[in-house]
C-alpha cells in the first residue's frame, strides 16, 4: 500500500473523532451564548415551605389539621385548604406566586383581596386535568400583609409531602427558576434532544439508502422520547409549549412511548426465533393500544390517561417483562459480544426500579418521616437504561467502523499494485465494467511500456528496477489520473484511459514523454528512463470494446518500440 493510501486511510480513522469533537465544542458555545442572551441566571426564590398550615377534609368527613403543612396523601374526593402568612415585604417590585403541583385543582384567594386566582377546568369532565402543571399567579401590591388560602381539589393519589419548590419569585420569571433549579438536568435534557434529534435524521438517511433499518434508529428515538419524558416530569416544557394541557401531560405521552422504539432496538439484536416471534407479538400489541389510547386522550369527551393508566401500566410493564426476558436469552451465545453491556444496564436498572416501587407502594404509607428517601429512583433507572444503550451504540459502531476500516484496507490490496502503489490490472477490468455499464464510448486507452527494465535489474539490480517503475507510475498517474484512469498491467507494462476527445490523450502522452526525459536528462538516475507508448481511440461512431482497444493499443505500442530502438 503506497504511502498516499495509508495516509487517507489513517485521516478517515481520525475524521469522525475530530468531526465530533467539533460539534460538541460549537454547541458549547451556542449553549452559553443562549443563556447570555436570554438572561438566564438564578432568580430571587422566597420559600414559603415554612410558612404554611394545612386543613384537610377527606371524602368520608374526616378532617385534620397539619401544622407543617405536610398534609400527606390525598385522594379524589379530598379537598385541602393552605394557609399561609408571611414574614414581611419582599424586595421584589413585581411578584408572583410560584407553585408546581401534580394532578391538583388550584384555587387562590387573599383575605380582604377576593380571589386572586380559578383554575379554569371542565368540571364536567375532571379527568382530563391531571399530570404536572406549573401555576403562576400575579400577587397585587401589599399581598404580604394579608393571609392567603390555596384550594387544592385532588384530581388522584398525590403524595405531597415536599413544599421547598412554592415560593414567591420576580413575575415572569417563573421559566428562569424552573432552569436555574435544574440547570444540570436542563442542559444535559437539550443537548441529548438535539443529539438524538440529529441522530433520528442521520439513521433515517442511511435507512434509506442501504433498504435496512440501521440500529442507531430506535436508540436514537429512545433518547429523545426519554429526554422529553425527563422534560415532562420537570415541567420544563413551558418554556417552550404555552399549551398547559399539553405540557401536564407531556410526561404520560413520552414514558409510555419509550417501550416503542425500545421494542425496535431489541428485535434487531436478538437472534433466536422463538424470542423474535415473542418480542414482535407483544411490541405490536403494545403499539396498537398506545396509538388507541393516545388518540382517544385528545379527543373530549372519551377516556383518556388518567382512566386507561392502570391498563397502560400493566401493558407497558408485560411488555419491558418480555423484553428483558428477550435480551437475557434471545440471543445465541458468542453472536453478540456487546449484549452484556445492556444486561449489566439492565439489572442495575431493575434494583433501583424496584427499590423505587416499594417507595412508592409501600413506604411513604407506612412512614411519615421515611427514613429511607429513594425519591427519583425510577427516573435514574429509566437513564441507566438510556446510558447503556448509547454505550451499546458507541461500541457498536466503533467495531462496525473498524470492520469498514479493514475491509477497506482489503480492497486496497486487492485493487493496488503493492510495490507503486497505483491501481493494479483487477482495479482496470472493473472501472472497464463500469464503463460498460455507463456506456462510455468516447475515450482513448493508452498502453505504456517501460524501457530496459531488465537491463536495469541486471545492470544496477532489483532495487534499481523498482525505483523505475515507480518513477514511471509516478509520472503516469500525474498526467492520466484526472479524467479516466490508470492501472499496472503487470511487470513494466502501464494502461492508462482518457475520457473525450483523441487530442487530449495526445496532449498527455507528449507530457509524459517531455517528464521522462527530463528525467532521463537531469542524471539524477543511474540507469535510463524513457517508455514506449501506444493508443486506440474509441468514439461514439467507431466505438471500440476496452479489451480490445488494450489489445490494440499494446500492439502500436511496440510498434512504436521498435522504432525508438531503431533510431537508438
Amino acid at each position: 500500500m503506497g504511502q498516499r493510501e495509508r495516509k487517507g486511510l489513517r485521516s478517515e480513522e481520525y475524521r469522525l473523532p475530530i468531526r465530533i469533537s467539533v460539534a460538541v465544542v460549537i454547541w458549547v458555545i451556542v449553549l452559553e451564548l443562549f443563556c447570555m442572551v436570554m438572561d438566564i441566571r438564578p432568580t430571587v426564590f422566597y420559600t414559603l415551605k415554612d410558612r404554611m398550615t394545612a386543613d384537610v377534609t377527606y371524602a368520608d368527613g374526616r378532617q385534620a389539621h397539619f401544622e407543617d403543612g405536610n398534609f400527606g396523601v390525598v385522594n379524589l374526593g379530598d379537598r385541602v385548604e393552605m394557609h399561609v402568612t408571611f414574614p414581611g415585604s419582599y424586595n421584589i417590585k413585581a411578584a408572583e406566586l410560584f407553585v408546581p403541583l401534580h394532578n391538583v385543582i388550584l384555587n387562590v384567594s387573599l383575605e380582604g383581596k377576593g380571589m386572586l386566582y380559578r383554575d379554569h377546568v371542565n368540571m364536567d369532565d375532571l379527568t382530563k386535568h391531571y399530570g404536572n402543571r406549573i401555576y403562576e399567579v400575579q400577587l397585587p401590591g401589599g399581598f404580604e400583609k394579608h393571609e392567603m388560602v390555596w384550594e387544592l381539589l385532588p384530581r388522584g393519589r398525590i403524595p405531597y409531602s415536599d413544599l421547598a419548590n412554592i415560593g414567591i419569585i420576580p413575575a415572569n420569571e417563573g421559566w428562569k427558576h424552573i432552569i436555574t433549579g435544574n440547570v444540570f438536568v436542563f442542559l444535559v435534557s437539550v443537548t441529548l434532544m438535539v443529539l438524538a434529534a440529529v441522530s433520528i435524521c442521520y439513521f433515517t438517511v442511511k435507512s434509506l439508502e442501504e433498504r435496512k433499518l440501521q440500529i442507531g434508529l430506535p436508540i436514537a428515538a429512545f433518547e429523545l422520547v426519554i429526554c422529553g419524558w425527563f422534560f415532562g416530569s420537570l415541567s420544563m416544557f413551558y418554556l417552550v409549549v404555552e399549551d398547559v394541557s399539553f405540557c401536564a401531560k407531556i410526561e404520560y405521552y413520552t414514558l409510555y412511548l419509550a417501550p416503542i422504539p425500545l421494542t425496535m432496538f431489541i428485535y434487531q439484536v436478538i437472534d433466536k426465533p422463538v424470542m423474535k416471534k415473542l418480542v414482535a407479538g407483544v411490541g405490536l400489541g403494545y403499539i396498537v393500544f398506545y396509538v388507541i389510547a393516545t388518540a382517544l386522550e385528545r379527543i373530549p369527551g372519551m377516556p383518556n390517561y388518567s382512566k386507561l393508566l392502570p391498563g397502560m401500566h400493566a401493558l407497558a410493564g408485560v411488555t419491558v417483562v418480555c423484553l428483558v426476558v428477550a435480551i437475557f436469552f434471545g440471543t445465541h451465545s458468542g453472536r453478540n459480544s456487546y449484549i452484556v453491556i445492556l444486561r449489566i444496564g439492565i439489572l442495575v436498572a431493575m434494583i433501583f426500579g424496584l427499590t423505587e416501587i416499594l417507595r412508592f407502594n409501600i413506604i411513604k404509607y407506612v412512614f411519615d418521616d421515611s427514613w429511607i428517601s429513594t425519591k427519583g429512583l425510577s427516573g435514574l433507572a429509566i437513564l441507566i437504561v438510556a446510558v447503556s444503550l448509547v454505550v451499546y451504540l458507541i461500541s457498536y459502531s466503533m467495531n462496525q467502523f473498524a470492520v469498514k476500516i479493514e475491509r477497506q484496507q482489503l480492497m486496497k490490496l486487492a485493487y493496488q499494485d503493492a510495490l507503486t502503489g497505483m491501481p493494479n490490472r483487477a482495479d482496470c477490468y472493473r472501472n472497464i465494467e463500469e464503463m460498460e455499464k455507463k456506456k462510455i464510448r468516447d475515450y482513448t486507452i493508452v498502453f505504456i511500456d517501460l524501457n530496459d527494465l531488465k537491463k536495469t535489474n541486471d545492470s544496477y539490480g532489483h532495487e534499481a528496477g523498482d525505483r523505475l517503475l515507480k518513477v514511471t507510475a509516478d509520472a503516469i498517474g500525474e498526467f492520466f489520473s484526472e479524467g479516466g484512469f490508470t492501472s499496472r498491467w503487470g511487470g513494466d507494462e502501464f494502461v492508462a484511459c482518457v475520457y473525450g476527445k483523441k487530442e487530449l490523450a495526445l496532449e498527455r502522452i507528449e507530457s509524459f514523454q517531455q517528464k521522462m526525459k527530463a528525467a532521463n536528462e537531469s542524471g539524477e538516475y543511474p540507469f535510463s528512463v524513457s517508455a514506449a507508448c501506444g493508443y486506440m481511440e474509441s468514439t461514439a461512431e467507431a466505438y471500440v470494446a476496452p479489451i480490445e482497444a488494450i489489445r490494440r493499443a499494446d500492439e502500436r505500442m511496440y510498434e512504436n518500440k521498435r522504432r525508438m530502438k531503431g533510431k537508438a
